[in-house]
């Protein structure tokens, strides 16, 4: 019964946090901001880029704050002071509240501004007015779909990585880094209501591929591209920080690979939604099975789902998205403005 309540103090949480973001961008809307960074050099921009959302984290957090003191009150932190009790439902429901209001400082508002002071059209510079080719979109969600086999196969080598002796400290904090993680992920996919799996496709799905895509691809994607003049270098150094920003160390192999697919998606569509919605279907393959096997409609867990032992269910998976890769590459579209 808490999960309705509490979920639906995050989804009040979250109508009052979004209008006032709104009316925000609303009044920097009005008052026509130039796009004094258009002509700056690439260096330029990505070190604007990281003071704009540095201000973003501080101002966006503090706004989240003032507004959930009244639905919490003014000792909003004291569930934190003992360590992160996941247990306990206030905690977890403050969590999620948290964790949206991160989607937004770090990965939403800062590259709305940023593109703001771009170029003359928001949708122009992130590439969210370009459509994307439906064969694209097919053959992108069947290489996520199609590769689970080969992905899980190498997130299970890639955890099962150990350091030698002498960085056995390091290797530590990383595992107890990654454990603390996992029981989060865990925590807030245990929920059994509807609302609840609403809350999640939401705070684990829709803001992340919408968030991390607008941020990793549609900005520092491009700027890479702008810098290095190659885009190779800019998807390969982009999906590394793609991949390390998430601090799971255990988990890093197969999140890069995923960021550089996501990547070439974005180059070879020139649409930022292609990218969006492959970044949507992952998360929410993993979200979808969390809630049926927390209601035992099914015997999975999200972290396995898809994966298989068979030799030849793997080798199956590595051919056919490599054979959909291919396709994509062929149906690819000519995206000069994107180096």
């Amino acid at each position: 019964m808490y999960d309705l309540k509490l979920d639906a103090v995050i989804t009040k949480l979250m109508i009052l946090f979004s209008c006032n973001c709104v009316f925000l961008f609303i009044e920097l809307i009005v008052m026509k901001i130039q796009p004094i960074l258009q002509d700056k050099p690439p260096y330029q921009k990505f070190l604007y880029f990281l003071f704009i959302v540095f201000a973003s984290l501080i101002l966006i957090n503090l706004l989240g704050l003032l507004i959930a003191i009244p639905f919490y009150g003014r000792s909003f932190a004291d569930s934190f002071s003992g360590g992160y009790d996941f247990s306990d439902a206030i905690t977890l429901s403050k969590l999620k509240y948290l964790q949206i209001v991160n989607q937004f400082a770090m990965f939403i508002v800062p590259v709305l501004l940023f593109a703001m002071f771009s170029g003359n059209s928001i949708s122009g510079y992130l590439k969210l007015n370009t459509k994307a080719a439906p064969v694209s979109l097919l053959l992108a969600a069947g290489v996520i779909i199609a590769g689970l086999p080969l992905l899980n196969c190498i997130t299970q080598w890639n955890a099962g990585m150990s350091f030698p002796k002498a960085f056995s400290g390091i290797e530590h904090w990383m595992r107890t880094s990654e454990t603390l993680n996992d029981n989060l992920t865990t925590a807030f996919l245990g929920t059994t209501s509807a609302w609840g799996f609403v809350v999640n496709l939401l705070m684990m799905s829709i803001l992340p591929a919408i968030g991390e895509e607008l941020f990793f691809r549609g900005v520092v994607q491009r700027v890479f591209a702008e810098w290095f003049r190659n885009i190779h270098v800019a998807v390969i150094v982009t999906a590394f920080i793609f991949s390390a920003i998430h601090f799971q160390f255990f988990g890093f192999v197969p999140r890069f690979l995923l960021g550089m697919f996501l990547g070439y998606v974005f180059y070879w569509t020139g649409s930022l939604w292609a990218p969006i919605m492959v970044h949507f279907i992952n998360n929410g393959l993993a979200v979808c099975v969390a809630f049926l096997a927390a209601r035992g409609l099914v015997n999975q867990n999200y972290n396995t789902f898809g994966s298989s032992d068979n030799v030849w269910v793997i080798v199956l998976s590595t051919l056919t998205i490599s054979g959909m890769m291919l396709l994509l590459y062929k149906f690819r579209r000519n995206n000069k403005a994107l180096v």
